[in-house]
């Protein structure tokens, strides 16, 4: 049985999968503000990531780490590859980097998997999706206008993490990601589509591109794990009505 630690969306979308991955803890768990600037809270990660390790050093268990991609990367022109040097621009980013590296460092076997933006039933204002929601019901949203991000359904995600895990033996780090670069404005117009309402977009200069290749991905799965064109559009229709009833219950 996988050892999942954490209790988010990331956790839960894993626990059907974890019957078939016996010796395999997913740290799944930490910060999940990516403009978090609490420094107790990355300490605290990397506290629990230590202990992970050393209980995974022991039992002989394999550690997969879920990686902010974005963060971790930094901003890129071209799909970025997992052998392009990260430049993380934020104080997140260059925590998730230093998780990284502890467990590179380690002598456990790991996993690290650099994620997009995973969407489904969260109450985390914090995260893109939950954040998209709550402005267009408040009647006003800003968006920044050169933000794209890469959208991956949180089922997907699972899907997809456990038909890896037992296709990768060695040490590695893997892009799981869609490989489609989305505009953020256009989420937030297929969000008041799915809504039914219509809000008022404040456009701010800046935001960072999401851009991610999935060669690596392909290669380890003998394929496209997806079809094509992802089908963003129904993940969306899918979980913003959800996103939407959940909010409406968490004061802002």
């Amino acid at each position: 049985m996988m050892r999942i630690i954490g209790r988010g969306l990331i956790a839960q979308s894993l626990e059907p999968y974890a019957a078939l991955h016996d010796g395999t803890v997913a740290f799944a768990t930490g910060v999940a503000a990516s403009t978090s600037e609490d420094g107790d809270g990355y300490r605290r990660e990397l506290d629990q990531l230590r202990a992970v390790l050393a209980d995974a050093a022991a039992s002989g268990e394999r550690v997969v780490y879920f990686s902010g991609g974005g963060a971790v990367y930094g901003d890129w022109s071209h799909p970025v590859r997992e052998d392009d040097p990260p430049r993380p621009q934020t104080t997140y980013g260059r925590h998730q980097l230093a998780c990284e590296r502890l467990l590179a460092a380690s002598a456990v076997p790991h996993l690290i998997l650099r994620l997009p933006n995973v969407i489904g039933p969260s109450r985390n204002r914090e995260q893109l999706l939950p954040s998209i929601v709550a402005q267009v019901l408040s009647g006003t949203v800003i968006v920044q206008s050169e933000a794209e991000r890469d959208l991956i359904g949180a089922s997907d995600f699972a899907r997809v993490t456990s038909a890896v895990l037992p296709r990768v033996d060695a040490n590695a780090t893997i892009n799981l990601a869609s490989g489609a670069s989305v505009a953020v404005d256009a989420i937030v117009n297929s969000v008041m589509r799915e809504l039914g309402v219509r809000a008022r977009i404040e456009h701010v200069a800046g935001g960072t591109r999401q851009r991610f290749s999935i060669d690596r991905l392909k290669d380890i799965l003998g394929g496209d794990p997806f079809p094509r064109p992802y089908p963003l559009d129904a993940v969306l229709s899918d979980c913003v009505p959800k996103l939407a009833r959940m909010l409406e219950d968490v004061p802002a």
